[in-house]
């Protein structure tokens, strides 16, 4: 009997290392529309959703919109590429909406008097593991910052300008297949 509880305990630790196939935590590199790379953002599971810590630089001091795009690609120069807001609830835009914001929807960031980003996010509606609410999909995903605010309401995109930096987080499936 102990031989056998032994044993089930063994076989429940070597399960729980195991690796489940999708990452906890994602590195990207962010680019501007000319390539050049001008910070990271680190999308980590949490509990309830994902933290994605941005550390940027190069950017015009004041708020600006980010989000997370349906497709896993940032072709320069406008990044359109990315897509749509991911989305895969089918709400409306804006944090401030009462009918609920996008899955994509994430608070502006701040870049202070000389152009730095610091900023840690709780994405609740989004996460790595498996579900609906994946990123890890055959499109892939995108963060995309923009060069205003995001005023929380307007559709499509808050008013939010021009996409003026992009990372893929998750490539298009297509895209893995390739190399």
């Amino acid at each position: 009997m102990k031989r056998r509880l032994f044993f089930s305990c063994c076989l429940l630790f070597l399960m729980a290392g195991c690796d489940q196939g999708k990452p906890k935590e994602i590195d990207v590199k962010l680019h501007n529309a000319s390539g050049d790379e001008v910070g990271t953002a680190k999308v980590a599971q949490q509990t309830s959703g994902v933290k994605i810590t941005i550390k940027a630089e190069g950017f015009t001091p004041g708020s600006h919109g980010i989000h997370v795009h349906e497709i896993g690609e940032c072709k320069a120069p406008r990044f359109e590429s990315s897509g749509n807001h991911f989305n895969p609830d089918n709400k409306e835009h804006g944090l401030l909406n009462p009918k609920g914001a996008e899955n994509g929807d994430l608070p502006n960031v701040v870049a202070d008097g000389s152009g730095k980003i610091k900023a840690e996010i709780d994405a609740p509606h989004i996460t790595l593991e498996e579900g609906k609410t994946t990123i890890h999909r055959k499109d892939g995903a995108s963060i995309i910052i923009t060069e205003n605010a995001d005023d929380g309401m307007t559709q499509p995109a808050g008013k939010s300008g021009g996409r003026i930096a992009c990372g893929v987080i998750v490539k298009k499936a297509s895209d893995m297949k390739k190399k």
